[in-house]
């Protein structure tokens, strides 16, 4: 049974070559980016520029290595780390051809979220090019579930995603959106949106080399009982965790459907997503 249809609308890539440069939310290591337009057909390409042979790798929901509190990109000669909210931005653009060179493993964190990201699009110009691009279109229901968690992709119309968050914190607690996605609401409403990390975490994450770049920059920090930083939604927790679920979705390429997603990470995008590309197969 078919389970997936394809709609199309034209690739697109950049008018011009960018750069900006910054720190590594897990390595706390500097790292300059690049990006440069790309032909049709190229896809998103990520290049090591600091490593024997300048080895590349697309991004792809078969080259992710790993879920660990990123989406991070690998093969048998290079890694590339924390990817999801560049990927945002560019579903944000529907950009679908692009060489991205990198001086290190992970892209540089920035604010938190994918503002920069996109602001660096936009300098850079979009231009569509003169071949199609499928779209996919949900046709069967896909879910994956556990104890607590929840993830599932629905037939529609339209993207559109229901979110719910829960956290044993008095700030967080639950924290529940509806969302429907256009490109406009999605830059305004979404793309802005934070992450956030609690101080308790902080030390375990660092025995395990995790968060060695985290500051009051590129991260919300929360404390036993209370939010250190100004919000920039009231909700902004669960609107990040939508950031982070359509840059993963991304990696294979734009899905239309109905998404419920409770309690869900970065593993669950990943699962859902292998589950979609075979059925795109």
């Amino acid at each position: 049974m078919k389970k997936l249809t394809g709609q199309s609308r034209q690739q697109n890539t950049i008018n011009k070559k960018v750069s900006i440069k910054g720190i590594g939310l897990h390595t706390g290591k500097k790292v300059n980016m690049k990006l440069l337009p790309a032909p049709v057909n190229t896809g998103i390409i990520f290049k090591r520029t600091d490593l024997n042979n300048t080895p590349s790798i697309e991004a792809t929901i078969a080259n992710v290595s790993s879920t660990e509190r990123s989406t991070n990109l690998g093969q048998e000669n290079i890694s590339v780390f924390n990817v999801e909210h560049f990927m945002a931005a560019l579903r944000a653009y529907n950009i679908d051809n692009i060489k991205i060179e990198l001086n290190n493993k992970e892209l540089p964190a920035l604010d938190g979220s994918a503002k920069v990201y996109l602001d660096l699009l936009e300098k850079a110009g979009i231009k569509e090019q003169d071949e199609t691009r499928r779209i996919v279109k949900i046709k069967e229901n896909y879910f994956i579930k556990s104890k607590n968690k929840y993830l599932g992709i629905f037939p529609s119309d339209k993207l559109k995603i229901n979110y719910l968050i829960k956290f044993d914190h008095p700030v967080v607690q639950t924290e529940y959106f509806e969302f429907e996605y256009t490109p406009k609401s999605f830059r305004e409403e979404i793309i802005p949106a934070r992450s956030f990390g609690f101080q308790n975490e902080i030390e375990e994450l660092k025995r395990r080399g995790l968060g060695l770049g985290g500051s009051l920059d590129n991260v919300i920090l929360l404390k036993e009982d209370k939010v250190v930083n100004k919000l920039r939604f009231e909700n902004e927790f669960v609107r990040h965790k939508i950031l982070d679920l359509v840059g993963d979705l991304y990696l294979n390429g734009p899905i239309i459907g109905e998404i419920i997603a409770i309690r869900t990470g970065h593993s669950e995008n990943y699962q859902i997503s292998q589950l979609i590309q075979e059925g795109m197969n």
